[in-house]
């Protein structure tokens, strides 16, 4: 089974970066997701341009042109990742913590706040990879789940 989805990268127009957010049903969806992640970040961009390549991709521009996120239409055979979840038990989290030497200023996906969880599913589009980061109590990415303490991935996903 074949299904058309859009999948939205952020990516740096003179760098070759590229990263990818997550994918999407609708293009709708996806502009939801990018907004979802500016909201996380508190982030208020005035000047944001919709454009429509010659190959059909949308690309959304805000603020500084260097950065872009592109939406592109494109079919799978996969089904895309759940979105949704369960929260895990206090027992789990605190298995996980300790596993990880979790400091407690850094939260996992399931001790956050529902707000911010929700944002986070669908900035991501998959609960799985939502949960493989660690956050502020805020809902912003610090870092990897698993990764070096030092190595923080803020603009991990721009």
């Amino acid at each position: 089974m074949t299904q058309t989805v859009y999948t939205n990268y952020w990516q740096g127009r003179y760098n070759d970066i590229r990263k990818e957010h997550g994918s999407y049903l609708t293009e709708e969806e996806a502009i939801d997701g990018i907004k979802a992640w500016w909201e996380l970040h508190k982030e208020k961009h005035a000047n944001v341009n919709y454009n429509r390549t010659n190959s059909g991709a949308l690309e959304i521009t805000y603020g500084n042109h260097d950065y872009v996120y592109r939406i592109e239409k494109r079919t799978i055979s996969e089904k895309l990742p759940s979105r949704s979840y369960r929260l895990k038990k206090a027992g789990e989290i605190q298995s996980l913590r300790s596993k990880y030497m979790i400091d407690e200023e850094f939260y996992l996906f399931d001790e956050l706040a529902e707000p911010f969880r929700d944002r986070l599913v669908l900035a991501m589009a998959d609960v799985q990879r939502a949960r493989s980061f660690l956050y502020d109590s805020e809902g912003r990415l610090i870092r990897e789940l698993g990764s070096k303490p030092n190595r923080h991935l803020s603009g991990a996903l721009s």
